[in-house]
């Protein structure tokens, strides 16, 4: 369930600015953003004004992007301090057009998003212990408040085996054998715990699936935006708050303060049960084992892309720090962020 070199789209800037032009009357200029499966740009035009042209993945239906259109207008019309892009009709009035590569023939969906301005979390992150207390919460909080929204949300396009899908993880796993024989151990142990989840006790909904910390954006020290509906799947929703701890904890000295504040802010929003409580730990662990496993093997398939590989040093390191956490040490912090952390 890898993503297929061959159906990345692979447009140049000048020709994603026509297609613009063409299709939503966007005059200006394009640069391309960084992205694991489509192509990404950024349109600015004369008046200052940014979008994102997004040129989606050969084998992405329309009815994959229509529902992921479908959850950013619901989040967006709900009242939240966190911003979702717009989508952007064009010309004659539709959500998705078409492009086609002259060099294949082969023909790729287009959508024209809003930009929100603001720095991704990757590149915004503080070592000021007071400034840090409040980004997390917000993130934390944001999160959670997307969740809510997103509860009872249905589309006929929410139910696909998406190799980031938690529920999925066996996925990832089958790139184990690739790994330094050192670290295999490591994830191997954290696949195991992932396989004693019970998924059937578990709150299901549709969730973003991809708060990773290039997808969040920063302002003035607090989560502001969120990016990239492309992941959304129909999942446990608690790998929702897995995912953003994964990332939020990378690179920072001090990851269990991190986690006791994210969850807190998340349980105050959004509680988390009990059985959730419980999943969500191993969970976070499971996340950056799929992470260093696709870095493994885009690695090997694609090694001239540093996109691919751009958590793989950072998750390594936190996986390390996390394995030391004891099963009862980390349910402990947990429940504690759930129920006494001021």
């Amino acid at each position: 369930m890898t993503i297929s070199l061959e159906s990345i789209p692979r447009f140049t800037a000048d020709e994603a600015l026509i297609a613009a032009e063409r299709d939503y009357g966007l005059v200006g200029g394009a640069s391309a953003l960084p992205s694991e499966r489509d192509q990404n740009f950024r349109i600015a035009d004369a008046a200052g004004n940014k979008f994102v042209l997004k040129i989606a993945n050969l084998n992405d239906a329309p009815a994959l992007l229509d529902f992921q259109n479908q959850a950013l207008r619901r989040v967006a019309d709900a009242p939240s301090s966190c911003r979702v892009q717009r989508v952007v009709p064009s010309l004659s009035g539709q959500d998705i057009t078409m492009v086609c590569d002259a060099r294949t023939g082969a023909a790729y969906s287009v959508r024209v998003l809003t930009w929100i301005e603001g720095d991704v979390l990757a590149n915004s992150r503080s070592r000021d212990p007071s400034l840090t207390r409040v980004l997390f919460d917000s993130i934390g909080e944001c999160m959670a408040g997307i969740d809510a929204t997103l509860q009872g949300f249905v589309h006929p396009a929410m139910h696909r085996v998406l190799q980031w899908d938690l529920r999925h993880a066996g996925l990832a796993r089958e790139n184990a054998a690739i790994l330094p024989r050192g670290r295999r151990g490591r994830v191997e142990r954290t696949f195991t715990r992932w396989e004693e989840i019970d998924w059937t006790v578990l709150r299901h909904s549709v969730i973003h699936g991809d708060a990773n910390d290039h997808n969040l954006i920063v302002e003035a020290g607090r989560m502001v935006g969120l990016l990239d509906f492309g992941d959304m799947v129909y999942s446990a929703t608690v790998c929702e708050p897995a995912v953003a701890l994964a990332y939020a904890m990378l690179d920072d000295e001090n990851p269990r303060a991190v986690a006791a504040q994210m969850i807190h802010a998340y349980h105050r929003r959004y509680p988390l049960t009990e059985v959730e409580q419980r999943a969500l730990f191993p969970l976070v662990m499971a996340r950056l084992s799929m992470s260093v496993c696709y870095s493994a093997h885009n690695r090997a398939r694609n090694p001239n892309d540093p996109y691919q590989v751009v958590t793989e040093t950072a998750a390594w390191e936190l996986l390390e720090e996390l394995e030391s956490w004891s099963t009862g040490e980390a349910l402990a912090m947990i429940r504690e962020a759930c129920g006494t952390l001021a």
